[in-house]
């Protein structure tokens, strides 16, 4: 039996940015990365305790259930790859590609680490 604190893999209201305005700040003074299936925004934030994510889906995507898949593996993606954050409070935003919706769920993981990477990379540092 594990004796270690449980670690919650969910995704849930606290880890999503939800409000208009925190999508603009991140677009306005983040760090832009662009990738092939992605474009990712990274802005350090002072009040939080852990990463948030936003997701933004355009209709140039595709369909409905095109933009919902890609919207779930997005959210997967994220939830898996807490570690690649390191615990830093960030706001993060995605905006998906319309080659997203044609690429598989590897491809588009190894797209999200890389620019996230980056643009980690070009954050400033306290």
């Amino acid at each position: 039996m594990n004796s270690s604190p449980a670690v919650s893999e969910g995704f849930s209201r606290d880890d999503r940015l939800r409000k208009r305005r925190e999508f603009e700040e991140c677009y306005a003074s983040g760090v832009r990365v662009s990738g092939r299936h992605v474009q990712v925004f990274l802005l350090p934030t002072a009040g939080g305790s852990r990463p948030r994510l936003g997701i933004s889906v355009p209709r140039r995507v595709g369909s409905a259930v095109d933009r919902n898949r890609v919207r779930r593996r997005l959210r997967e993606i994220f939830r898996r790859g807490r570690g690649l954050f390191g615990g830093v409070p960030l706001s993060i935003v995605v905006n998906a590609r319309p080659s997203a919706s044609r690429a598989s769920f590897q491809e588009l993981s190894e797209d999200f680490a890389d620019a996230v990477r980056r643009a980690s990379s070009r954050l400033p540092r306290p």
